[in-house]
């Protein structure tokens, strides 16, 4: 069982270090060289695309949302570890696997929860063919991009769950994943 869920979420996480991460900073740069050509094209031509603004502001928008799910599986997000530090210092390291795993699981109800509501939201933007300011690009896309991110997140949320689970009854499991790579404020 353990092998097989190692190969499944070692096939996951290259798709999102490799292909969805990719693709976020790639939409970056497009969205970035989108904004340095249109204050040339105002600046020199005194002329500018219509939906320039938007499309600039949501790709980019779409792309930070895009690289949540590749910092969450690779648990590089901002935590506040204080607590976690001062149990861990006094030795209560059951303790802190637990919570660890108690966070994980709720990690994975929200996530999975606001992919869940936010489907029928996107439904309703293609139904209605809402648009953004421009009235020009629709704004269904940047909506999937967001319930996709939620979606990732929750599947990576449940393999997390999984490692923390099972390092709570002393068994380690993808140790090649990191388990505490958070950033500290």
């Amino acid at each position: 069982m353990d092998n097989f869920v190692d190969r499944t979420y070692r096939v996951i996480r290259f798709i999102l270090d490799n292909i969805i991460g990719n693709l976020a900073v790639l939409t970056m740069f497009l969205g970035t060289g989108l904004a340095i050509m249109e204050v040339f094209r105002r600046y020199v031509f005194g002329v500018v695309f219509d939906w320039g603004q938007d499309a600039v502001t949501y790709g980019i928008v779409a792309s930070v949302f895009l690289y949540f799910a590749v910092t969450q599986a690779r648990r590089s997000h901002l935590r506040v570890s204080f607590v976690i530090e001062a149990l861990e210092a006094r030795g209560l390291k059951t303790l802190v696997l637990a919570i660890r795993a108690f966070i994980t699981a709720l990690s994975l109800a929200l996530f999975s929860a606001l992919c869940y509501w936010g489907l029928p939201t996107v439904e309703r933007s293609m139904l209605m063919e809402r648009t953004t300011q421009s009235m020009v690009l629709e704004i269904w896309p940047f909506q999937t991009a967001l319930v996709l991110t939620f979606g990732l997140m929750a599947l990576v949320s449940a393999f997390q769950l999984y490692q923390d689970v099972r390092a709570l009854f002393g068994s380690k499991v993808f140790e090649w994943a990191p388990v505490d790579e958070g950033i500290d404020i």
